[in-house]
Parts: C-alpha cells; sequence; structure tokens
C-alpha cells in the first residue's frame, strides 16, 4: 500500500509542485516507507522529508499539521546527540541532517497559534523544547496545560503522564519556592 501511495505523490508532485497537501503527504509517505525500508533509508531521505514540510508550511502556512509535523522533525533532529551522529554518518554512510530547539519552537509555536489548546502532543513537546532551551517557567505553563486538556486517547494520556514526570522535576529544582519563604540562610550558605 505504501509503495502504491508512493506512485501517486509521484505522479502528483510531476503534475503540481504547489500543492501544500500534496508536499506534506509525500513527507508522510516517504518517511513511512523509509522506515520500513532500513534506517539507513530513513536517515538518508530525512533531509527529502524536511523540504517536503518546509514547502507544504510555505505553501499553506495555516496549516496546522504541517508545522507540528516540522516542529517535531525539528526536535527529533535536535535530540541526536554528537554520538549517534558519528555512528549514523561511519555506518550508515550518511549523517542525518541538522536543526535546532529554536527551530523546533517556531513551527510547533505556529502550530498552537493556528490551533490552540486542541492538540495535547503539541503543547506537550512545546513543554519540551522549552526545557531543552532553558525557559522552565514556559515549560511548566505548557506543561501544566497538557495536564488540563482533555486526554482523547491513548497518546494524549501518555503525554499528560509524562508531562506530570517533568513538572516534578522541575519542581524539585523550582528556587522560587525558597526566595517567596526567605529564611536566615535559605541556601545553607556560610558568610
Amino acid at each position: 500500500m505504501i509503495q502504491e501511495a508512493s506512485e501517486i505523490i509521484d505522479i502528483a508532485l510531476s503534475q503540481t509542485d504547489s500543492s501544500a497537501d500534496v508536499h506534506k503527504w509525500a513527507a508522510i509517505i516517504i518517511d513511512e516507507h523509509c522506515g520500513m525500508v532500513s534506517l539507513e533509508h530513513r536517515v538518508k531521505h530525512s533531509a527529502l522529508v524536511r523540504d517536503h514540510l518546509e514547502k507544504a508550511c510555505q505553501l499553506n502556512p495555516r496549516d496546522f499539521s504541517a508545522h507540528y509535523m516540522l516542529g517535531k522533525w525539528c526536535y527529533d533532529m535536535s535530540q541526536l546527540s554528537w554520538f549517534q551522529r558519528m555512528v549514523a554518518k561511519y555506518l550508515l554512510a550518511s549523517e542525518p541532517p541538522r536543526s535546532t530547539y529554536q527551530q523546533a519552537y517556531l513551527h510547533l509555536s505556529k502550530a498552537e497559534e493556528l490551533s490552540p489548546r486542541t492538540f495535547v502532543p503539541n503543547v506537550y513537546l512545546l513543554g519540551r523544547v522549552c526545557i531543552e532551551t532553558g525557559y522552565f517557567y514556559k515549560a511548566k505553563y505548557y506543561l501544566n496545560m497538557t495536564l488540563n486538556l482533555p486526554a482523547r486517547d491513548k497518546c494524549d494520556r501518555c503525554c499528560a503522564e509524562q508531562a506530570r514526570n517533568l513538572i516534578k522535576k522541575l519542581d524539585r529544582y523550582d528556587v522560587s519556592k525558597l526566595v517567596l519563604f526567605y529564611e536566615e540562610n535559605p541556601f545553607g550558605l556560610n558568610d
């Protein structure tokens, strides 16, 4: 079925290059097809997936799902460690493309702006990106919003559970509580 969908997408792309939906579905189908073939194939074609998602966002800047998928792609690429990149480069003969958390935040926040508080995984990912960039106050805001949105399926419940765990970790390192309730020596420092 994926092979047939790939052929249909190839035909659609040859007919028109100005359809946001064709580019969005091309990215989805290429990623799924490559994931079924091999990890090497997926790594080698990940830049193509990004290019199709960028084109979809460019052609239809009001498409919530295209911005979410591109934001998630940026987040996933930003998560790769130096070691993982080197392993891919030498074992798979292809280094994965690079991205930043700022790019992920840009697309995820655009998706949230287009469809506010409706897609739990997007809100959760915004919280994760804020943690990675050091904006802990914003991270707590998005993670708490994740908990307050209705969980419609297993994915939403999983995001809520992970958000709850992250909030506990953030609370453990919250210095503002010490500042609000000042003691003689709140940090245990010697004069």
